[in-house]
């Protein structure tokens, strides 16, 4: 019925060019549908800003940072204030794999990856080998859910927020962490590194690369 009638209303020439854009469009909503993006960078790059930007135009449910939430519920303002830290990056972890494997296609701020980016520069020393492998281990397993992994390098200088270390070294180190774990865990072909320094560009590069 919807065909007859929209044929009877446009004229033939631009009926299949109207017709291919529906087909398109709808062949595109399918597979947003199924995209699991995940955002990931050190910190104060803007990742939170991005994904909740590129959340929106995909019309994709958003997972918010999860450590950051966990302090939320905990009454802690600052993530370093957290006595014990291996057991909080494990709930983190296990926390982020719940709200993922929960939904059929996310944007997620932070990822699995981020947590064991976090846990080579604070925790690796100093945890038992079977902690440390089995944070691997989980990490590596729930990485191969993601389909499309957003990194952000430090393009921008990071503003304190109170909640964690914002230090320019640090910074570097993180952004060091996250290309050497992306490139091990052979993530790289799924990987977008974004280059633009304003927001508006960084949603566009998202918008051409997902298209």
């Amino acid at each position: 019925m919807f065909w007859s009638e929209l044929e009877a209303r446009t004229p033939a020439l631009t009926l299949f060019p109207l017709m291919c854009t529906i087909l398109d469009w709808s062949k595109r909503s399918k597979v947003i549908e199924t995209m699991r993006i995940t955002l990931i960078g050190a910190s104060g790059v803007g990742k939170t800003t991005l994904a909740e930007r590129v959340a929106t135009v995909l019309h994709l449910p958003l997972i918010p940072e999860v450590a950051r939430s966990l302090c939320r519920e905990k009454g802690v303002v600052r993530i370093g204030d957290i006595a014990d830290q291996e057991a909080f990056k494990f709930e983190v972890l296990e926390r982020q794999i719940e709200l993922e494997n929960a939904l059929p296609a996310y944007v997620a701020d932070r990822s699995t990856v981020d947590c064991w980016v976090l846990w080579q520069r604070w925790n690796i020393c100093s945890a038992m080998t079977y902690d440390t492998e089995r944070m691997y281990d989980q990490v590596k397993a729930q990485s191969r859910t993601y389909t499309h992994i957003i990194y952000v390098p430090p393009l921008i200088e990071a503003v304190e927020d109170g909640f964690r270390w914002t230090d320019g070294d640090y910074s570097k180190q993180l952004d060091r962490l996250v290309r050497m774990t992306l490139w091990e865990l052979g993530l790289m072909e799924r990987t977008l590194t974004i280059s633009s320094i304003t927001m508006e560009e960084r949603v566009a590069e998202v918008e051409r690369w997902i298209a």
